[in-house]
């Protein structure tokens, strides 16, 4: 994953010398090559959840985020998912803001609790949980909650980073927790690509994140779609018919999906 390309002799020497396409290309191939059936059992688990009335519950901390935000409130996306998020607990709970700007806040010992009581989960809900290296408390918490109040539950991790670094919450990874991983291909710390000794960019988490979180949501519509069942789908709200179409979609699932801020 971290193959030079050859330079150009006649073209520029920094874009002949980019690395991250060729990462991206092959971390999208190993996706699509080894994580078809987990996304697609994650996707039978979701609509499993629909039709007991239940919606799809995302959480995740730090750049994990990007993938949860691809996950809900998004044009071509699904009405039914809502972001529970750190932020929660400042919109929500009256939590002073300076506390969450702390970047190692997520390791917080019950932080995760505090978010899962703020949203009142229905018990039908499925999780889905995005951690690339899946051993920060709250994440970990927020599995373990899930996991004994029996919500079905995705992660979305890095096997490679969760494996090669010791745990911090309760001797347990959240690969440990979840009924089924998907792994988004990312090595141990994410960067791909060593510049110079001491010196390593190219993350991909994001990247493969976002993919797996668009293949789950296609996985999701075409089982809707192939049941005969409603598929509340989300139009860009710059479009003409955006807020006509969205209103009733969004209106149906008010009460347990919190709206994502502009």
């Amino acid at each position: 994953m971290t193959e030079k390309l050859e330079p150009d002799p006649g073209g520029d020497p920094v874009q002949a010398s980019l690395q991250y396409p060729a990462v991206a290309r092959d971390a999208i191939e190993q996706v699509l090559s080894t994580q078809l059936d987990p996304i697609e059992t994650a996707a039978r688990m979701i609509v499993d959840a629909y039709g007991q009335d239940g919606i799809l519950q995302v959480f995740g901390t730090g750049h994990s985020r990007a993938v949860c935000l691809e996950l809900s409130g998004r044009a071509g996306g699904l009405a039914s998912v809502s972001m529970l998020a750190v932020k929660d607990l400042v919109m929500f709970g009256g939590t002073d803001p300076a506390q969450i700007l702390d970047p190692t806040y997520e390791r917080e010992p019950g932080l995760a609790r505090r978010i899962y009581d703020l949203a009142r989960p229905s018990p039908r809900d499925a999780f889905l949980i995005v951690s690339n290296s899946g051993i920060n408390a709250s994440v970990v918490e927020m599995a373990e909650l899930a996991r004994d109040r029996g919500h079905p539950l995705i992660a979305i991790t890095s096997l490679r980073h969760t494996s090669s670094v010791d745990v911090r919450a309760g001797g347990r990874r959240l690969s440990e927790l979840a009924d089924v991983i998907i792994d988004n291909g990312a090595p141990a710390g994410d960067a791909t690509i060593d510049l110079r000794p001491g010196v390593r960019i190219g993350a991909i988490s994001s990247l493969t994140g976002v993919l797996i979180a668009q293949l789950l949501t296609e996985s999701v519509c075409r089982l809707l779609a192939a049941s005969g069942a409603p598929v509340p789908v989300l139009v860009s709200a710059n479009l003409p018919v955006g807020d006509s179409h969205n209103e009733p979609v969004v209106a149906r699932f008010a009460e347990r999906v919190r709206p994502i801020e502009p």
